[in-house]
């Protein structure tokens, strides 16, 4: 317990108070203070003592508004409402995230609200009800590979898969993967790590919450423009490219839309550098995107965009579609 005597200790607890019961709604007059002070932790300073506090804080930069009789209230936090929200949502909505590691971080980013605002994050409650991947080394992964990739340094590690019993284990017998890594990518909720094995001259893409036992080595990595056809290589262009983060070429595509609510379809997806174009009433696409993702793209979007060309592209959907169909074929 703090005496009343230790003044620097009760200008801390002030603070505090401050920023769990106050906002602009919820304002605390001087003495309302002392009584909270009294019920968490058993001090009880005068309210001159109070606004001495308050006045201090103020001076060291906190913004508290005072409003006549009625009391004051902490006015600025490190982040607003619709921050924090978007925040514990980027979090909620990761799968990537361990259960336990989710929710610590959750916590985290709303320990500066208040107990008002801390009511409308229920998702705290409900992250371990979400299907996520149990690497618990996700965040370690991520600092370790910046590392890597800040030190020019290949690293090395193990890739883990599902068997038939849902056990998560190292996939060829356990065998280490050296990579030169690059750039890290957050698509669609997963982390990725773009990067190229020594023995061939594209890059690859691998979740990083399926590396264990990562490691950086003390080669140094095989400089990204080194590769073929890499001279004027653009990250955001790989990234809208790649929309399912697949390995393989890149294809220059031209897709007809059949309505115009496709374009946020497209827009969405590849981004705005995407060419909309219209011809006779009709509305067109041009871009570039990996081959793969973009047969999973337009099976997913089939009722409302159809691909022309490349005619190889158009022909690979026309097999898929034809297995998907047989498939259900009475």
């Amino acid at each position: 317990m703090a005496s009343d005597s230790d003044k620097k200790i009760v200008l801390l607890y002030v603070l505090d108070v401050l920023k769990d019961y106050t906002d602009d709604k919820h304002l605390m007059t001087y003495t309302e203070i002392v009584s909270k002070l009294d019920i968490l932790y058993g001090i009880r300073p005068n309210v001159k003592s109070i606004a001495r506090n308050i006045d201090t804080l103020i001076e060291y930069g906190y913004k508290i508004e005072k409003v006549r009789k009625n009391g004051c209230y902490l006015a600025e936090r490190d982040f607003d409402d619709s921050e924090v929200m978007f925040l514990v949502d980027a979090v909620y909505s990761s799968k990537s995230i361990a259960p336990n590691d989710a929710k610590e971080l959750i916590q985290k980013l709303t320990k500066g609200c208040n107990k008002f605002d801390k009511r409308k994050y229920k998702h705290i409650y409900k992250v371990e009800e979400i299907s996520r991947k149990r690497s618990t080394q996700i965040f370690k992964n991520i600092e370790i590979l910046d590392d890597a990739i800040e030190q020019r340094k290949k690293v090395s590690f193990q890739y883990n898969e599902y068997d038939a019993t849902k056990n998560f284990l190292p996939r060829m017998q356990g065998r280490k993967f050296v990579m030169n890594p690059y750039f890290l990518v957050n698509n669609n909720g997963k982390y990725y790590l773009v990067c190229n094995y020594d023995k061939y001259d594209n890059l690859a893409n691998y979740k990083i919450e399926c590396m264990s036992n990562l490691e950086i080595l003390q080669d140094d990595v095989k400089p990204l423009k080194s590769l073929p056809n890499m001279e004027n290589f653009n990250q955001d262009d790989y990234i809208n490219e790649h929309i399912y983060m697949m390995t393989g070429a890149s294809v220059k595509a031209v897709i007809k839309l059949d309505n115009a609510k496709a374009i946020n379809d497209i827009i969405d997806w590849f981004g705005d550098k995407v060419e909309i174009r219209e011809k006779n009433g009709e509305l067109f696409a041009e871009l570039k995107v990996n081959e793969q993702a973009l047969i999973y793209w337009a099976i997913q979007y089939g009722k409302n965009v159809e691909v022309l060309s490349p005619e190889y592209t158009r022909d690979k959907i026309r097999e898929t579609l034809k297995e998907i169909s047989g498939k259900y074929e009475v």
